[in-house]
């Protein structure tokens, strides 16, 4: 069962509890950062905090895959604090319910200086027989 046109209408009406009809009853949200999870009612709670009218814009959400056992959406937002990320959203799926959610956000407000940017790290390239090497940062 395809659910993103509901998830979608739910998100820019700011109807958590419309939203939160599409959890399953064992639903758990794993938080990117710290990856602690929370449940249906959690994040239900969650939501209508951060839903409440004139918190956040929309600015560009998209189905970017879905099928029955999973469905994954990218969208840009801006928030009334003049801060404005970017968010890839995976939703595992059963019975056409979301059964866990993983979220990776970048921060797109624009405020980042050289010194705070993330340093690329050059990585040797895997010999033909030898294994691919892990992704590093520093």
């Amino acid at each position: 069962m395809l659910i993103y046109t509901e998830m979608e209408a739910a998100m820019r009406a700011d109807d958590a509890e419309r939203y939160a009809a599409l959890l399953a009853e064992d639903f758990e949200y794993v938080r990117h950062k710290s990856q602690d999870t929370i449940n249906r009612e959690a994040m239900r709670d969650l939501l209508q905090k951060v839903w409440r009218p004139g918190n956040r814009i929309i600015e560009d959400m998209r189905c970017l895959y879905e099928n029955d056992d999973i469905l994954v959406v990218h969208m840009t937002l801006s928030f009334a604090s003049g801060s404005r990320e970017g968010a890839m959203v995976v939703h595992q799926k059963r019975d056409g319910r979301i059964v866990r959610i993983e979220s990776g956000v970048s921060d797109l407000s624009g405020g980042a200086s050289a010194s705070t940017m993330p340093k690329l790290v050059q990585v040797p390239a895997a010999s033909a027989n030898g294994p691919i090497p892990d992704e590093t940062s520093t």
